[in-house]
């Protein structure tokens, strides 16, 4: 539901709808920044720049000219070969290719420089030989042991009591049971029974049954198969099966296994071959001297020569280059293709040019503090107000306040947060009275106040600060802003009235002349005590914006401030001063300055 302005005032009707949670906020921020460093680091990438440089390739002269010289170079080679197949049509080839190719002299050839029948003995040795025989054996005991292991675990696995383990791991009643073990309510139930030393608290019904599924005997059999040397067992075979051991010993045994009854069957084939008999009955044939007659011809010497070449290395080589080359372009161009249609690249295109990110874009980091250490950094933070640190080096309170701001003393560092406490406790300090001066003045509260007056000052641009008020009626919180001279001046949070009003105002003119121009505004319907919130100050040279959780909440367009100022957190009393409620305080997690790139 969205505010309503009236007047100087905004109004709230439901804080839930309209300020969102702090939490999402800021985990919102941390998912676009992640976004956008994504979207960064991948338009710095290498893959991307690589993309790129391939996409101009592709498109270049170079690119055209390269393909242009792969496929001549292609068409070179081919007719080479298509002159080959032309030759070997010629008459004189066909009766000479015609018995060369018969499958008469092909068995002869093939036992002419003794290589198959070299093959044949070599293959009866090592498949008679005892060395093969251990060989199969290893590899079929393997592959049984790897076998008899899964089949294990299968029967381990349909065994009653794994299945009812298993069973009650996964049933409801001990989530349940899980759940309410790691709970604050168990926690607190039994730090009050340790406590009060008795057993009669009342109980809730998840302690109840917390405690009765505790003592049940389900739960203590399921306890105890835990420990089991069966479930040990169980788990141990499951991680074996489940290993590369495993799969490397089982791979290997059936590769090995493959292999050698290859080459038994090789050699039963081969066995039972004739080529042997056949050999020297065709050596001594007519046909076969006058196709040895033949082969000492010049016009088979030539066409040998052609067909040497195009078996020759120097001819695969030119080849496997041609298509090597052809290769790794249209493998570049395929890279291309899929990385312009990968998920990754069409995110990238998708939101590179998005307003998604302007927000990151407009603004540069120049200040920030997270409060992480241990003390307050004094490189960034003074403690007292600046003209008292400039004229007096020394601590001072203004002439309405009734807590003095004492020198860091009321300030606490903790958790990465810092707090501002105001306290009921008597001290004594100056206090700025017109016309007299710094006056020593009694007080009987004391309080604190960070500034960066003297250490970064900004003109325009975004201020951000998470900030809790732990509220007491008495107490100012202040998030302010202010120049050289005190005016201009700006209140980005001011919660004096009560902690659902927020005030916001800006002030110019002399800081002597009572009749200040002010622009104010309240802001009304939150609780800001409930939680930390995110108060943002944006400043330009036109416009005045103050947000809540990213939610405006106030705009302006006059009285802007047009000189630098800094940052001032501080907590005051200057109302009705009374001690009910102190001691009360302000914490800030973090602040962060910005300026407009």
């Amino acid at each position: 539901m969205a505010n309503i302005a009236f007047g100087s005032k905004y109004f709230i009707f439901s804080k839930f709808s309209s300020i969102p949670k702090t939490s999402k906020i800021e985990q919102d921020r941390v998912n676009l920044k992640k976004e956008f460093d994504e979207l960064n680091a991948f338009e710095a990438s290498e893959e991307l720049a690589n993309h790129l440089e391939v996409g101009k390739y592709l498109e270049s002269k170079a690119y055209n000219e390269l393909m242009a010289s792969i496929q001549s170079g292609k068409a070179k080679e081919q007719d080479k070969i298509k002159r080959y197949e032309s030759q070997k049509k010629a008459k004189q080839f066909k009766d000479y290719f015609k018995f060369k190719n018969s499958e008469a002299l092909k068995n002869h050839l093939s036992f002419e420089n003794s290589k198959e029948l070299s093959d044949y003995i070599i293959l009866e040795k090592l498949v008679t030989s005892k060395e093969f025989e251990t060989q199969k054996k290893a590899a079929s005991d393997q592959k049984n042991t790897e076998d008899k292991k899964v089949n294990e675990l299968k029967s381990l696995k349909k065994s009653k009591a794994v299945k009812d383990y298993f069973k009650f791991r996964d049933s409801a009643k001990l989530k349940e049971f899980n759940t309410i073990a790691n709970s604050a309510e168990l926690k607190q139930y039994l730090e009050q029974e340790k406590s009060k030393g008795n057993t009669d608290s009342k109980q809730s019904g998840n302690i109840k049954f917390y405690f009765k599924f505790k003592d049940s005997p389900k739960y203590k059999s399921f306890l105890a198969f835990e420990k089991s040397n069966e479930l040990k067992k169980l788990n141990d075979l499951e991680e074996y099966v489940d290993s590369a051991d495993h799969k490397n010993k089982l791979s290997k045994a059936e590769s090995s296994l493959a292999e050698l009854n290859g080459k038994e069957k090789d050699f039963q084939q081969k066995k039972k071959s004739s080529e042997i008999k056949r050999y020297y009955k065709f050596k001594n044939s007519q046909k076969f001297k006058t196709f040895l007659a033949f082969e000492k011809s010049k016009e088979l010497t030539d066409y040998i020569e052609l067909e040497k070449y195009l078996a020759s290395p120097e001819h695969r080589e030119i080849l496997k280059s041609i298509e090597d080359k052809e290769k790794a372009e249209a493998e570049k161009k395929k890279k291309y293709e899929d990385f312009k249609n990968s998920k990754k690249y069409k995110w990238y295109i998708s939101i590179k040019d998005s307003e998604k990110f302007n927000n990151l874009k407009k603004w540069e980091l120049v200040f920030e503090d997270d409060f992480a250490g241990a003390k307050l950094d004094k490189e960034k933070w003074m403690t007292r107000y600046f003209w008292g640190d400039k004229l007096l080096n020394d601590a001072y309170a203004m002439e309405s306040d009734k807590a003095f701001p004492t020198d860091g003393k009321n300030i606490e560092l903790g958790n990465s947060v810092l707090k501002i406490v105001t306290r009921s406790e008597k001290t004594e300090g100056k206090a700025w009275k017109q016309p007299f001066g710094f006056i020593p003045q009694q007080f009987d509260f004391t309080t604190g106040l960070i500034s960066t007056a003297r250490l970064h000052r900004q003109k325009y641009g975004k201020f951000e600060a998470k900030i809790k008020v732990n509220y007491a009626k008495p107490v100012n919180y202040n998030f302010w802003m202010a120049s050289e001279k005190n005016l201009p001046h700006v209140d980005i949070l001011r919660i004096e009235k009560k902690k659902t009003h927020v005030d916001m105002a800006s002030h110019s003119g002399n800081i002597s002349d009572k009749k200040l121009d002010s622009k104010k505004a309240e802001f009304t319907g939150l609780d800001v005590a409930q939680d930390f919130f995110i108060y943002t100050f944006e400043w330009t040279k036109d416009k005045l914006t103050w947000k809540i959780n990213d939610v405006v909440v106030n705009e302006q367009t006059q009285n802007i401030p047009k000189e630098e100022m800094y940052l001032v957190f501080s907590s005051s009393i200057t109302g009705k001063a009374e001690s009910t409620g102190l001691p009360a305080s302000m914490e800030v997690d973090w602040v962060k300055c910005y300026q407009e790139v």
